[in-house]
């Protein structure tokens, strides 16, 4: 287990503001599930994966149940985070549309910085939800702050997970955020994934792709 837990795949620490999932960007339900159950985590005692996941499938598109994403960070270093703490922007709407529909008032909008995280406490954010009318991306990052010269010596050390909710409501068609209508970003995955690898080459001194 523990060469097992030597081998997890690391990220840079993201200091650009930016949501984890797009749920919007996929072609379909399946196609999103189909990363969903590419990443789950394995559990001996839950039901096999092609079940839960035609279950799922079959309560989301025939079912019209609404979902949400949810993001659970904690910090797993020794000591409180004092460099690069996590910051979430928590948007406030003029009406009842919220984002991708809508732009946040930025009058009411703040942001909320969590320095000093312990690894006892687990922050739990929104990521996506699928009725149109709950403000639900969350966008975060990591904030640069003032650092003291001991901060250098615990480099901040973080671990994410995501979690699929499936409610037992269903969600109207003209509230239903991942309908054949819905917005679509401006760019595709492939110009996504480009561009996060070039400002991370920025930040660390390296070439871009």
């Amino acid at each position: 287990q523990r060469d097992q837990l030597l081998h997890i795949p690391t990220a840079n620490i993201a200091s650009l503001v930016h949501i984890d999932t797009d749920v919007g960007a996929y072609d379909s339900i399946e196609e999103f599930l189909a990363i969903i159950d590419n990443n789950r985590v394995q559990n001996d005692s839950l039901a096999s994966s092609s079940s839960v996941i035609e279950d799922v499938t079959d309560d989301i598109v025939s079912g019209r149940k609404r979902f949400a994403i949810l993001n659970f960070w904690r910090n797993t270093g020794e000591t409180p985070v004092t460099q690069a703490p996590l910051s979430i922007y928590s948007s406030r709407y003029d009406g009842d549309v919220a984002f991708p529909d809508a732009a946040p008032n930025v009058e009411d909008s703040k942001w909320y910085m969590f320095p000093n995280a312990t690894r006892d406490e687990v922050i739990v954010f929104y990521q996506y939800d699928r009725e149109r009318d709950q403000p639900s991306d969350l966008w975060h990052c990591a904030i640069e702050v003032e650092e003291k010269e001991s901060d250098s010596v615990h480099r901040r050390k973080s671990f994410d997970i995501r979690a699929l909710i499936v409610f037992d409501d269903e969600v109207s068609d003209n509230n239903d955020r991942f309908s054949p209508e819905r917005t679509r970003p401006v760019i595709s995955f492939e110009e996504s994934g480009c561009f996060c690898d070039k400002q991370a080459a920025k930040r660390t001194g390296g070439e871009g792709k």
